[in-house]
């Protein structure tokens, strides 16, 4: 067919690029396409559709922005695949489990699941009005409003098998402390460390745990973060760590993907506080 007719054949049709993007998506929600298969190439569309090649790459990045497809260089296009966790909160930060885990949870849960990991830490000061899903990090942590805090900011990676580069983002995880308590610590550097042994060590070892969770949609720079796309649904995982029923001694603020993940608690007959 020649250019000029093809060009007057599409926009007759209207928007051939959300056509074929519709019937993509359906076949891989009614998986006819399972995570990590390669769909058709640029050409193949083309050909079968009688379409330019502008028109088929427009309808993989609707796909792609829509968080269904990854585009692979030189290879091709391929259904994401989902990085699943089950995430066991109870257990996450248990003192006793802690013991035997070198450095902290996380990492124990992601080698369970067969996945690899890494994480990048800093550590900074903060002002205690600092909000945390809307209240001052200072109220969380139950000190006074004009107290600094310490902030571990980590962005944690995941891989998905053991002898495979830990690239994808799993979440943002910062936890904090007062500067006070935790100011001549291993708290301080940028390095894992085992929070529950430093704050036992400290006289204030981790008890009962108060969890906020919010689904949400990301803000900008978590998307840009986590490599999510433009709306994407996130969990806002916020944890209050107490030493003892009124003494919280460790805030946790975590932002997870949305999908992927299943998380498991395990509620005692008796209060938590």
């Amino acid at each position: 067919m020649p250019p000029a007719r093809r060009r007057g054949r599409e926009a007759a049709l209207g928007d051939l690029s959300a056509r074929i993007a519709a019937d993509l998506r359906n076949a891989i929600l009614q998986g006819d396409y399972a995570e990590g298969d390669r769909l058709p190439s640029t050409s193949e569309i083309m050909k079968r559709e009688d379409v330019s090649s502008l028109t088929v790459r427009g309808a993989y990045q609707q796909l792609i922005a829509e968080g269904l497809v990854v585009a692979v260089p030189k290879k091709g296009f391929y259904v994401r695949e989902a990085l699943n966790m089950t995430w066991h909160m109870t257990k996450w930060q248990d003192p006793k489990r802690l013991k035997s885990v070198p450095l902290d949870g996380w990492p124990a849960d992601v080698e369970a699941a067969g996945f690899s990991h890494h994480q990048t830490i800093s550590v900074g000061i903060v002002a205690g009005d600092e909000p945390i899903a809307g209240t001052p990090i200072a109220d969380r942590l139950g000190i006074p409003i004009e107290e600094r805090v310490v902030v571990r900011r980590r962005l944690r990676l995941i891989g998905p098998s053991p002898d495979t580069a830990a690239t994808t983002p799993e979440s943002i995880a910062d936890s904090y402390y007062s500067y006070a308590l935790v100011k001549e610590t291993a708290i301080m550097q940028p390095e894992s460390v085992n929070t529950a042994a430093i704050l036992a060590d400290l006289g204030w070892p981790m008890g009962a745990h108060e969890d906020e969770l919010t689904p949400r949609i990301a803000t900008r720079t978590e998307s840009e973060t986590l490599q999510l796309p433009e709306v994407t649904a996130v969990l806002e995982v916020v944890r209050t760590t107490y030493t003892a029923p009124d003494k919280p001694v460790l805030v946790l603020h975590q932002i997870r993907p949305g999908n992927g993940s299943k998380y498991i608690y395990r509620v005692n007959e008796d209060p938590v506080r």
